[in-house]
């Protein structure tokens, strides 16, 4: 694809100073931009990068110009990226396919323009959404609905009674409506506990590879709207994540909890079970949250607590060696 600079600034509704009529083919990063890419950079201190940078485009929202470059002056570097990104790797069309080795049950429904690869199966009574594509190797129990626009990844597995809407992401790898963990110690035995919920997810939700997401033990488990999930993410029964939330990767949140809307979890994070999150709360990487926390806190540590008293803390931890010379030093001073 080839677009003049004047017609990129168009697209993006944005100011440009430098030459309108040049030519760009892609897009990259400044250090592996060609001279024929637009690239971006995210504030001031890049100016000299971006110099140096073979980009002849540059999307900036901190610099009106730059010396021997067409500066296109946006809101948002970042939300601009994301455009032009659009711009030269528009989304193919979709089209109505379904492979010859796949099983799907005489009773599902198959929106149109929907998209079915290689040895997927699709259960009874499921319903799939209109311009739907489904991955090899996907296989879809009973009773479950899927949204229109919805791209489940090769290899994903939803069990029955799943729920999942409009316009999602599913990755590859991904178990949706497994069995929660429930079990009872009993007279020397450990009893399973039957898991007969569900799963409900939201419209524009994405989904990680690997991530598990189990069905509630009784009632569903529920994700909300616009949640994104990076990978290998585990959500236990019966929790509720909140509208906008994001969680890191290798993050688990345990059974009946819930995490409010607006919240970013950083990596690694544990959150124990039967505890409420607020919203917009921010929880730094390998935390560890076992009791509830309020509307936009901010923590970090094991246990978790608020991120400047865990600071605090670690500057103390710091000073010990330092603090028991001293100590030492005043006790051999006074003969003890």
């Amino acid at each position: 694809m080839e677009i003049t600079a004047a017609e990129l600034a168009q697209k993006l509704g944005c100011p440009l100073k430098g030459d309108a009529g040049i030519k760009v083919t892609g897009i990259n990063d400044l250090k592996g931009a060609g001279p024929a890419d637009v690239s971006f950079i995210l504030g001031k201190k890049y100016a000299e990068e971006a110099k140096a940078s073979s980009a002849i485009v540059i999307l900036s929202d901190s610099l009106d110009e730059l010396p021997g470059k067409t500066v296109i002056k946006v809101e948002n570097a970042k939300v601009a990226y994301v455009s032009v990104i659009n711009i030269f790797y528009p989304e193919p069309a979709r089209r109505e396919y379904q492979a010859a080795a796949v099983s799907i049950s005489k009773s599902a429904v198959i929106g149109n323009d929907t998209a079915i690869h290689d040895f997927a199966v699709i259960g009874d009574n499921s319903k799939i959404g209109n311009k739907v594509i489904i991955g090899a190797c996907v296989v879809i129990g009973k009773n479950v609905s899927i949204g229109d626009n919805t791209v489940i990844d090769p290899n994903v597995t939803i069990y029955d009674n799943t729920q999942i809407g409009e316009s999602c992401i599913i990755h590859s790898g991904v178990q949706i409506g497994g069995d929660g963990f429930g079990f009872v110690p009993y007279q020397g035995k450990i009893l399973k506990v039957p898991q007969i919920g569900s799963v409900k997810i939201g419209n524009n939700v994405e989904i990680g590879n690997n991530c598990t997401i189990d069905r509630g033990a009784f009632g569903p488990t529920i994700i909300g709207n616009m949640v994104k999930f990076d990978n290998m993410v585990h959500i236990a029964h019966n929790v509720k994540i909140g509208d906008g939330t994001i969680i890191v990767a290798q993050t688990g949140v345990a059974g009946s909890s819930s995490v409010g809307y607006g919240c970013v979890i950083g990596g690694q994070v544990g959150i124990t079970d039967h505890i409420n999150i607020g919203n917009f709360v921010q929880v730094g990487s390998q935390a560890g949250v076992s009791k509830d926390v309020e509307d936009k806190a901010v923590i970090t540590g094991t246990p978790a607590k608020p991120f400047m008293e865990e600071k605090k803390q670690q500057a103390y931890t710091g000073r010990l060696k330092e603090l028991f010379d001293r100590v030492k030093s005043l006790e051999d001073k006074s003969g003890k």
